[in-house]
Parts: structure tokens; sequence; C-alpha cells
């Protein structure tokens, strides 16, 4: 039996369709990359669970898409299964200010939920069009504030199907990163929000957005922040004074909005984006001294 008869066989009956060359450029905020092997929406623990075990047993790859808004995925596409989280994995329950939330849900619904509600610590995040699972792995942040400061603890999933509780420190936050990513899948959180006034609360969460809207390309298709900002510096800030907004390779450009941000603004592939991410570096080391990391997740690629 060939790993594609044995995947139908374990999702049969559990409501969600397997969808076999799905192209990914469809469900990522790039638009760029080939086809997954598979895709699925998994809507339950128990279906995640089964995957977790079916990609130990077969050793297929397997790939949370999220959102897919912090992903470039190769030209030649991902040889494994791509998940997005939904249904029960993608919740929101509010017990005073504990909240606990989905790795499925979407940040910019549960910033707007919490300002209804009167609770503060993550307006910033209704600019930011990913899920909560890729938040928590990624540490993601805005406007000086950076999600892991409101969790209290993580759950996750081993490859056995097994959910495990961590505690803040456990999860490993730092600058636009943790330790989450060594585990199959982040099943969701628990946040500690501040009680406060709402309208005032609301008000924040939408100057944070205007604030984005005025200076980060806003329609054009990207996946956000392509460089993480080095220590005391701004990696959109060294982009300018290297003379790099409005670059283009392909049909890949540098914002002119915001060097931080690579456009696809005429049917960029994924090789016209590292060959700018790998021209933006030199030109940035040579002129500044200074080497920029990559912030965007790369799926697909041999390294």
């Amino acid at each position: 039996m060939e790993w594609k008869d044995a995947l139908l066989d374990i999702i049969k009956d559990s409501g969600s369709r397997v969808r076999f060359g799905e192209p990914l450029a469809k469900h990522t905020y790039f638009g760029i990359g080939g086809e997954a092997t598979a895709y699925i929406e998994v809507s339950t623990v128990s279906q995640l669970a089964a995957l977790a075990r079916f990609h130990r047993q077969w050793e297929v790859p397997v790939a949370i898409i999220g959102r897919g808004s912090n992903l470039l995925v190769s030209d030649t596409g991902f040889n494994g299964i791509g998940i997005r989280l939904v249904g029960e994995l993608a919740k929101l329950q509010v017990d005073g200010n504990v909240v606990s939330v989905g790795a499925g849900l979407s940040l910019p619904r549960l910033s707007k939920t919490m300002s209804r509600q009167g609770l503060s610590g993550v307006e910033f995040a209704l600019g930011i069009p990913g899920s909560v699972g890729g938040a928590l792995i990624m540490n993601a942040g805005a406007w000086g504030s950076s999600f892991g400061d409101v969790v209290t603890d993580v759950t996750v999933m081993t490859d056995t199907g097994e959910l495990v509780p961590l505690t803040h420190a456990e999860a490993e936050f730092e600058y636009r990163r943790s330790g989450l990513d060594a585990y199959f899948c982040v099943t969701g959180a628990t946040l500690r929000l501040e009680p406060g006034d709402a309208d005032t609360i609301t008000a924040r969460m939408q100057a944070f957005y205007k604030q984005k809207v005025e200076t980060q390309p806003f329609a054009e298709e990207n996946a956000g922040c392509m460089f993480k900002n080095p220590p005391g510096d701004s990696a959109g800030r060294l982009i300018d004074v290297s003379g790099l907004k409005g670059h283009r390779i392909g049909g890949a450009e540098v914002s002119t909005v915001h060097g931080n941000f690579i456009l696809n603004i005429d049917n960029a592939t994924a090789a016209d984006v590292l060959d700018l991410v790998a021209y933006i570096q030199q030109q940035v080391r040579e002129k500044t001294g200074i080497s920029l990391q990559t912030e965007v997740k790369r799926l697909g690629f041999d390294d």
C-alpha cells in the first residue's frame, strides 16, 4: 500500500477531505509555490493525533501551513502533507482575563474579540494576518509587543499524538523564535490579558492598524517582514540606506513603502525571491557591515 492510500484510510471517517496535488500558492499570502502532495484541513485533536502517528509510521513529511502569512514555498512544491488547523483547533474561550486559544485561530479575530471584551494585550495582532500557532512558534509581534509576552502556557502534540502542556519558560520564547518547532504541532495556548476599558483598547488597536496600513505595503502579495531586525537597529532602515527600495529581480520587488517587505508584483517565483534576498543581504553587508537574517519560513527547499 502506498502512503496516499493509507492516508485516505485514516481520515475516511473524519469528515475531512484530502486534496492531492494542491497548489500551495493558493494558501500563502505570497501567492508563490508549487503543489503539496496532499493537503488537509484538520478540525479535531483526534484526527491531528492520527496524522502525527501516520507521519511517524510512514516517514512522510508534514507541515502545518496555518494561514500561510509568513511562508515561502519552493517552486517545486512540498513532497508531503500540508495541514491547516480549523474547527475545535481554532477555538476561543474566555474566562475572566484568562483566554484559551486554539492554534488555528486567526490573530485578527483574536485581537478584535479581545478588544470588544475589554481585554488588553493583543491589540498589536490585528495587523498580523497569521494564526495563533504561527505566532507562538515565531513569537510574532509588532509595535514593541510580542505574542509570548501574554502566554502563560502552551499545549503541543508529539509525533506519537500525545498532548503535552508546556510552561511559559519551557516554550523558550525569544525575539521572533521559540522552542516550539521542536514538536509535531502546537495545538493551543492560554493567555493572561489585562482588563481595561473596551473603547480605549479598541482605539489603541485601531491606531496600531492605521499605522501599519500607512507605513507598510498592504495590497500587494507578500509574506510580511522578510528579515529580523538586528539588535538596536531596523532591517527596513538598513535596506533603505543601502538604496535597495524598488530593486527588482524577476517578479519580486523590494517595497518602496517599507524596505523589509518583498512583494510578488508580477508572478514572482520562489527563486526570484531568494535571489532578491541574497542580493539584499550582500548589499547591506557591504554597505553597513551587518548580516541580515531572514524571518520568513521556507518550505520545500533542500536547506
